[in-house]
């Protein structure tokens, strides 16, 4: 009985650190500052992460974030996608043969 107290006691004191490692929110720089979790923008998606699950999640047909800029040494730096989650996925597993 100690047992299963204490496996329950860690699964209840860890699973809020699990859940926030699955869904960071948008990463940038000084250049490109990630915007507010406000709902403007869906919540950064993975296309790899749900194959082969369509995005019906609430806010999958919000625009996603995204930023870029070219450094002084002509490097491209691109942060996001701009792209809806629908968008990404259908880009990944819809059917390219549709007009």
């Amino acid at each position: 009985m100690k047992m299963c107290t204490a496996i329950l006691l860690a699964t209840i004191i860890t699973a809020p650190y699990v859940h926030s490692a699955e869904t960071k929110w948008y990463t940038g720089d000084e250049r490109c500052p990630p915007p507010k979790d406000d709902g403007t923008y869906s919540a950064p998606y993975n296309v790899q992460d749900y194959p082969p699950d369509y995005p019906t999640f609430p806010g999958a047909d919000k625009h996603g974030w995204s930023c870029s800029y070219s450094r002084e040494d002509g490097v491209i730096v691109q942060y996001g996608d701009s792209r809806t989650p629908q968008q990404q996925w259908l880009a990944v597993y819809g059917d390219n043969d549709v007009q």
